[in-house]
C-alpha cells in the first residue's frame, strides 16, 4: 500500500508540474496507477537519466512544494534569477499549483531583498506549509517588512512552543535580537540550543555548534548597562575589539587588529602611564610600551589607566564604566547579524575621540547618530569621501587619514635588513609569481581567539613582513599603509581603485605619507595628555575642537568649492543639429509620450503603444527616439507616431557610455514639446495617461517613482557608477567630492522607466548641457546622470504608475513595467505576460 501510494503521489505531482510548465489546467490523474515494481523502475530510470533537477526531486518523493523550493534555491545560487522567477510565476498562475508557486515566489523575492513582496507571497500560503519549506526566508522577510508583526508572531510561536528546527529557531533569535527584544531573543536562543541536540539537527546545520557557542556570551545581555566607575584618580580607557552578536559578521581580518595596535601606540608612547585591568591585556600593553621607538617616547604625564576592550560594533551590550575614553576609528559598516541594523551611537558611558573614521551607509546615519557625531565632533575621517559626506550633513569633519600610518610607533628599527624579497598579500589583480605564497590577512582563526592573542598575531604578522621582505604587493589597505609605515616599498593594487575608502589614501607619495603620519601624532598627543592628566570631559572636547579647528576649516573651504566638469567638446545643441526633428502637429489635445527603444526592442513597440491608446481618453502622440529608420509596418490605431532617428548623433565624440543613454539625456533637445510622459517598451498601460500627464510637478523638472529596487539610496546609485572609473581613480575621487557638494547625503533613488518630463523646464535649465559633460567625464548612464544632476529634486510618482511585478505587490497597477531581465516577449513566463500578449498580438 505504501509503495502504491507513493506511485500515485508521484503521478499526481508530475502531472501538476507538466500542467504548470505547459500553461494548462491540471487533468485527472492516470486511471491506472503503475504497480509498485513498475513505478519503482520508472522512478529510478527517470532519476538516473533526467537532466532536470526538479523532475528528479519529484520522483524521489519530495512532493511538489519541497521540490520547487529546492529548485529555485539552486537556481538562485547559480545566479539564474530569471529562471527562478519563471518557475515561480508559471506555478502561481495555475490554481492547482498556486501554493507551490507562491512559496517559490516568496523565496525568490526574499533572496533579492524585496521583503514586502516576499511576505505577500508567503501570506498566500498556509502558514505551516511556508514554515516547513521556507522558514528562514519567511522569518527574515517578515521582520524586515513589518518588525512589529514579526515580534508578535515570534512571541506567539514561543508561547505555542512550536517544534521548529534549531536553524529556524536561530533565525527567530537573531531577528529578535536586532529588533531589541532581548528577553524574547534569550528564549528563542534557549529553544535553538534545546533543538540542536540530535544528529539530524546537527547534520542539517553544520555551523550550528559554532553559532551557539558564539551566542552564549550574549545570553542575558541588556543594553546601556554601567560597570563600576574607575577608582578615584584612575582613567578608564577603551581599546577597540571587533566582536558582535552575529558570528558571521564579526571581523576575521587581522588588519582590524593592526588598526587597534596603531591606536595603542599613541597611548603607550607615554612612558609614565601605569596600566590596570585584565592581566593578559595589561601584559600586552606593557610590552608595547617597552617597544616604543626611542624618538617617539614621551614622559611627564603620569596616570593610572584602567584598560578594557570595547566591541566597536556592539558596545551598547557591554557593561562599561562611566567616563571611559576611547580612540574611535575604522569602517563602521558591520550590521549586526548582517541584518541592516547598526549598533550606533556607541554606549553612552564612552567618550570617543573620532579619528580615522569611515561611514557611507544611510541606515547608520540616522538623525540620532548625526546628533551624536555633532556632539562628539569634530570627526576625523580616514578618507575624503567621509569628510564630504559628513560636511553635507552639517557634521564638523576633517581629513585625518588612517591611524595605521603610525603603527611604526611600536616597531623600533631592526639592526639587520632582510635580503631583497617580495611578499604578496591577498593579491587579486595580478598573478602571483610561481613559488610565492599569496598570504591571507583574513582567516577564521581570528574569531576563535581572544583580544590579546589576536593583538600578538597582529604584531607577529607585521614583524614577519619587515624581517623577511623588502617589498609588498597587496589589495589590502591595512597591509599597504602599515607596511609603508614600517619602511617597506608597497605596490597597492586594490580590487577597484575607485573605491570610496581610498579617497586621500591611494598610492601616497612618501612626502604625503610622512605628513599624514606626523599630523596624526601631533593632533592626538595634546588631547591624550589632557585625558591622562584627568581633565574633565568638557575640557578635553574643547581642546580637541581647538586642536583640529584649522583642519576643519580647510575641509569646509575645500567642500564648498564647486567642481568644474571638463567640457565634452560638443554642446547638446551641436550633437542634435544633424537630427531631423519632427514638427508638433496633429490634435491640439494629444497626450505626448516618449519611448527610447533599443534596436532589438523596436519590434516590440506595438504593445505599449496600443495599450496607451486603448486606455486613454485622448489621442496619443508618440515620439519614438531610436537609432535607425521607422519600420514601415509600425502603425497603431489611435497613435500619432513621430519617429526621431538619432543615428547621426556621434556618441563616440563625447565618449558616451552607450548611445541610448546619450539619446535619453538629449530628450529635451530632441522632443519639441513642453511636457511628455516617458514610457518603457517593456510595459503595458492600463489607465488613462491623461491623469498621469496632468500631475502637479510642484516646481520639479520631472516626476519619477521612488525606486522599486531593494536599495533605496540615491548615493548608492552614484557610488555604484563610480566603480566604472577604476582606471582613473583620481576622477572617481573628484566625483565623490562633486556629488557630496551638490546633494546632502542621502536622498531616495528613483526609477527612470516611467517619468513625467517638464521638457520646457529641462531645456531652460540647460539639463542636457550639464548631463553630457558629466556622462563623458564620469562615465555615467542616463539613470546615473539624472541622480547626479537632480538628486532629490523631483516630484514623486505613485508606484501604481510604474509597477514592477517581480519587485512588489500592488492591487490595481496603472502601468506595468517588466524591468527585470525576463521580458514579456521572452520564452519564459513572467508575471502578467498574458496582458502584454493581449496587446502585442492584435
Amino acid at each position: 500500500m505504501r509503495a502504491a501510494s507513493r506511485s500515485e503521489d508521484w503521478a499526481n505531482a508530475y502531472e501538476q508540474l507538466l500542467a504548470a510548465a505547459e500553461g494548462r489546467a491540471v487533468g485527472n490523474p492516470p486511471k491506472k496507477v503503475p504497480s509498485p515494481a513498475v513505478a519503482e523502475r520508472v522512478r529510478k530510470s527517470v532519476e538516473k537519466k533526467s537532466a532536470d533537477p526538479l523532475t528528479r526531486a519529484i520522483v524521489q518523493g519530495k512532493g511538489l512544494d519541497q521540490a520547487v523550493a529546492e529548485r529555485v534555491r539552486a537556481l538562485l545560487k547559480d545566479k539564474k534569477t530569471n529562471e527562478a522567477h519563471a518557475v515561480a510565476d508559471a506555478l502561481v498562475r495555475d490554481e492547482s499549483t498556486v501554493a507551490a508557486g507562491n512559496l517559490a515566489a516568496g523565496i525568490v523575492a526574499a533572496s533579492r531583498n524585496h521583503h514586502t513582496l516576499a511576505v505577500h507571497h508567503f501570506d498566500a500560503v498556509d502558514d505551516e506549509q511556508s514554515l516547513r519549506f521556507a522558514p528562514l526566508e519567511k522569518i527574515q522577510t517578515l521582520f524586515r517588512a513589518d518588525p512589529g508583526r514579526g515580534i508578535e508572531t515570534a512571541r506567539t510561536w514561543l508561547a505555542e512552543d512550536r517544534s521548529f528546527s534549531a536553524r529556524t529557531w536561530f533565525e527567530v533569535y537573531r531577528n529578535l535580537f536586532v529588533a531589541d527584544e532581548l528577553d524574547l531573543a534569550d528564549r528563542a536562543f534557549a529553544k535553538t540550543s534545546a533543538a540542536y541536540t540530535t544528529p539530524k539537527q546537527q547534520s542539517a546545520w553544520k555551523t550550528g555548534h559554532d553559532d551557539l557557542a558564539w551566542g552564549e556570551r550574549w545570553v542575558g545581555a541588556r543594553r546601556f548597562q554601567s560597570a563600576s566607575a574607575a577608582p578615584e584618580g584612575h582613567v578608564s580607557f577603551g581599546l577597540i575589539d571587533y566582536l558582535q552578536p552575529g558570528r558571521a559578521r564579526a571581523s576575521q581580518n587581522i588588519g582590524d587588529q593592526i588598526q587597534t595596535l596603531a591606536s595603542l601606540g599613541h597611548v603607550v608612547r607615554h612612558q609614565d602611564l601605569r596600566f590596570h585591568g585584565e592581566e593578559s591585556v595589561v601584559d600586552f600593553v606593557r610590552s608595547m610600551q617597552e617597544r616604543v621607538r626611542p624618538e617617539l617616547r614621551r614622559e611627564g604625564v603620569s596616570a593610572d589607566v584602567d584598560l578594557l576592550t570595547i566591541d566597536r560594533d556592539s558596545s551598547t551590550y557591554q557593561q562599561i564604566p562611566p567616563n571611559t575614553w576611547l580612540l574611535e576609528f575604522g569602517w563602521h559598516m558591520h550590521a549586526m547579524f548582517g541584518l541592516g541594523v547598526y549598533d550606533f551611537p556607541l554606549h553612552p558611558n564612552l567618550n570617543p575621540i573620532f579619528v580615522s573614521f569611515h561611514c557611507s551607509k544611510r541606515a547608520l546615519l540616522s538623525e540620532e547618530s548625526l546628533a551624536y557625531l555633532r556632539e562628539h565632533g569634530p570627526i576625523g575621517c580616514r578618507d575624503w569621501t567621509t569628510v564630504d559626506l559628513l560636511l553635507s550633513l552639517d557634521v564638523p569633519a576633517f581629513f585625518s587619514g588612517c591611524l595605521t600610518t603610525t603603527v611604526n610607533t611600536v616597531f623600533p628599527d631592526i639592526e639587520e635588513k632582510p635580503e631583497e624579497a617580495t611578499v604578496y598579500v591577498d593579491v587579486a589583480r595580478s598573478p602571483v609569481p610561481k613559488g610565492h605564497e599569496n598570504v591571507r590577512q583574513s582567516y577564521p582563526e581570528i574569531k576563535k581567539r581572544d583580544f590579546t592573542a589576536n593583538m600578538w598575531d597582529a604584531v607577529q604578522v607585521l614583524e614577519r613582513y619587515r624581517r623577511e621582505y623588502t617589498d609588498v604587493v597587496t589589495t589590502r589597505l591595512h597591509c599597504y599603509l602599515p607596511t609603508t609605515s614600517l619602511g617597506l616599498k608597497v605596490d597597492f593594487e586594490p580590487k577597484n581603485n575607485a573605491d570610496v575608502r581610498f579617497n586621500g589614501l591611494f598610492r601616497l607619495s612618501q612626502t604625503d605619507f610622512d605628513a599624514m603620519r606626523s599630523r596624526m601624532r601631533d593632533r592626538l598627543q595634546p588631547v591624550l595628555e589632557a585625558i591622562f592628566r584627568g581633565e574633565d570631559r568638557d575640557s578635553v572636547y574643547a581642546l580637541w575642537r581647538k586642536t583640529v579647528e584649522p583642519e576643519v576649516q580647510q575641509a569646509r573651504e575645500r567642500h564648498s568649492r564647486s567642481v568644474t566638469v571638463p567640457d565634452a567638446g560638443h554642446s547638446a545643441g551641436q550633437l542634435v543639429a544633424s537630427v531631423q526633428r519632427k514638427k508638433v502637429d496633429g490634435p491640439a489635445d494629444a497626450i505626448d509620450i516618449v519611448l527610447t527603444p533599443t534596436a532589438y526592442q523596436v519590434r516590440h513597440l506595438s504593445a505599449v503603444l496600443r495599450s496607451s491608446a486603448e486606455s486613454s481618453s485622448r489621442t496619443i502622440r508618440a515620439w519614438i527616439v531610436a537609432r535607425g529608420a521607422r519600420p514601415a509596418e509600425l502603425e497603431v490605431e489611435g497613435v500619432e507616431i513621430r519617429w526621431i532617428d538619432t543615428t547621426s548623433i556621434d556618441a563616440k565624440a563625447v565618449e558616451a557610455l552607450d548611445e541610448r543613454s546619450l539619446d535619453r539625456a538629449l530628450l529635451p533637445e530632441l522632443v519639441p514639446v513642453d511636457r511628455a510622459i516617458l514610457l518603457p517598451v517593456d510595459g503595458v498601460v492600463s489607465a488613462d495617461l491623461a491623469d498621469l500627464e496632468g500631475i502637479d510637478l510642484d516646481g520639479a523638472l520631472f516626476a519619477a517613482r521612488r525606486t522599486s529596487r531593494a536599495d533605496a539610496s540615491g548615493f548608492a546609485v552614484l557610488y555604484g557608477a563610480a566603480k566604472r572609473l577604476d582606471s582613473v581613480p583620481e576622477t572617481a575621487y573628484e566625483f565623490y567630492r562633486d556629488i557630496h557638494g551638490r546633494h546632502v547625503f542621502d536622498f531616495d533613488a528613483f526609477d527612470t522607466d516611467v517619468m513625467v518630463l517638464d521638457l520646457a523646464g529641462l531645456r531652460a535649465e540647460g539639463f542636457s548641457d550639464q548631463a553630457v559633460p558629466a556622462m563623458a567625464h564620469y562615465r555615467l548612464d542616463d539613470r546615473d546622470v539624472l541622480h547626479y544632476v537632480a538628486g532629490p529634486r523631483r516630484a514623486d510618482l505613485r508606484a501604481e504608475w510604474a509597477y514592477v511585478p517581480d519587485r512588489e505587490p500592488l492591487e490595481a497597477p496603472k502601468v506595468r513595467v517588466w524591468a527585470e531581465g525576463a521580458k514579456p516577449w521572452s520564452s519564459s513566463y513572467v508575471t502578467d505576460a498574458e496582458l502584454w500578449e493581449q496587446y502585442s498580438s492584435k
